[in-house]
């Protein structure tokens, strides 16, 4: 009974002491806390990638045709090839802070050319914006991932993915309210009202700035009055021999043909949307998109924190979900690319048929968002510390722009779209089976764990495994 009684004890003063640490977490500054700076890095994707993706989602980023737009996306996704795989290094030679500065830098340039070709037929800006786009995009991919895995608890992992997604699904939205209020009129196929794109660069050039808001990692706060764990700055030739492994890890290597995927679609689904519909319905779609990919990144997320199932159930359930919704997507793109390759349609929303093409390009987008939630949701079980995780997130972010440059390049080209239909297909086949297995061994330890959390003594009293270590 004195054994039993010493660890009641214990247990009260660990559960006082863990009191006091969250009652200081929450009277601590309030700029100091994840949410806060989940919110400036969601700010910074909304005026960044954000509005990137809102002139993409009007279709080769608002122009006549998507070839030239495809080629300079091939040139900006080849180089965040590299950019991405570099990302760690950078971050660990200025930090987390600094990298999402630098990132958000280049995105207002590529607007920028848009805006000299939409309006005076430029070409070798768009090249150049692209390339600058590229540098810069790599370090902020890999800096705003590792930031929106590593400092939320656990538990909130998910909910946090869906919040900072729904500020770059944000700049979607507002993007497609400033395309829409500028093209309402456009009833055939053309390109974009060049007055839009200089609201565009006018807010993108705001990013950086907002990115000075971000607190360093090892000055935040998490919900359990925890400090954020900050990855050991180490020289950079550590650095890349670190990244190196990561390259060569199973789960990696089983996750890669899903990563390579999750981007791909975009350019078709870009083309697509160019080719066959008039300029307001590809504003309008920029819009519904959008509010598409919050809601059902939304429910997503909150599933993936939903504590009724363990850990390994969620993986699982979500995984398979998706990869049967992207399978049914691609059958309905077979059905209607197959028509639309043999009648070329223009279609305004007031024509016959309108809205079995047009959900669609709503649901591609969607299936991207999911696609893009679920990836770096698993990718932060995979990781094994902090200093991974940045790692992680910045191999990932470069096969996801080895995935775009591939599409893109395609898609510069006059080949049919319905090819690009069976290549999207085909790699949805091919990256069903790797990553289910990543996606089941997920929490097999942590579950374990849970059942096992209490722990019986000869008095009768269950008590918590970590309260009688402590």
């Amino acid at each position: 009974m004195g054994n039993a009684s010493l660890s009641i004890d214990a247990e009260a003063a660990g559960a006082d002491a863990q009191h006091d640490v969250r009652k200081h977490a929450k009277e601590g500054p309030f700029y100091r806390r994840v949410f806060f700076q989940a919110t400036v890095v969601g700010i910074c994707a909304f005026l960044a990638p954000g509005l990137w993706n809102a002139m993409q989602s009007t279709g080769a980023g608002g122009q006549q045709s998507p070839y030239l737009v495809m080629a300079g996306n091939a040139i900006l996704y080849s180089i965040m090839v590299l950019t991405c795989t570099l990302g760690s290094v950078v971050a660990n030679r200025v930090g987390l802070k600094n990298a999402m500065i630098f990132g958000t830098s280049g995105y207002t340039i590529y607007a920028a050319a848009l805006y000299t070709n939409n309006r005076y037929g430029n070409e070798w800006f768009v090249y150049l914006g692209a390339a600058a786009c590229g540098v810069t995009a790599g370090v902020f991919w890999a800096a705003e991932g590792a930031i929106m895995i590593s400092y939320p608890v656990e538990s909130q992992r998910g909910r946090y993915l869906a919040y900072w997604l729904a500020y770059r699904n944000g700049g979607s939205i507002i993007g497609g309210i400033i395309n829409l209020a500028f093209n309402y009129s456009g009833r055939s196929t053309g390109k974009l009202d060049w007055r839009t794109y200089l609201v565009f660069v006018a807010l993108q050039c705001l990013a950086p700035f907002v990115g000075f808001l971000l607190s360093p990692p090892e000055k935040v706060v998490r919900s359990d009055g925890q400090k954020v764990k900050t990855p050991e700055k180490i020289r950079s030739l550590q650095e890349l021999k670190e990244v190196s492994k990561i390259l060569i890890r199973k789960e990696f290597l089983l996750m890669l043909p899903f990563f390579f995927y999750a981007t791909f679609l975009l350019p078709y689904a870009s083309s697509y949307l160019t080719l066959y519909f008039s300029v307001r319905a590809r504003a309008l779609a920029s819009l519904i998109s959008a509010l598409g990919q919050i809601t059902a990144n939304f429910f997503f997320g909150t599933f993936l924190d939903w504590q009724r199932f363990t850990l390994n159930q969620r993986a699982r359930y979500s995984y398979l979900f998706i990869m049967a919704l992207f399978g049914g997507t691609w059958i309905w793109a077979v059905v209607v690319q197959h028509d639309y390759s043999l009648h070329a349609p223009q279609l305004d929303w007031v024509d016959s048929g309108f809205g079995r093409g047009w959900a669609l390009y709503i649901l591609l987008q969607v299936n991207f968002a999911l696609a893009y939630n679920y990836g770096y949701w698993l990718a932060g079980y995979v990781a094994k510390g902090p200093a991974e995780i940045i790692r992680l997130t910045s191999t990932v972010r470069a096969v996801e722009a080895a995935g775009g440059a591939v599409a893109a390049g395609i898609s510069s080209t006059s080949a049919p779209l319905i090819a690009a239909v069976g290549v999207n297909f085909g790699l949805w086949g091919l990256s069903v089976l790797p990553t289910y297995l990543v996606a089941r061994t997920v929490g097999l330890t942590t579950d374990r764990e849970e059942e096992d959390d209490g722990v019986e003594y000869d008095c009768g009293v269950s008590l918590a495994k970590g309260n009688v270590e402590n």
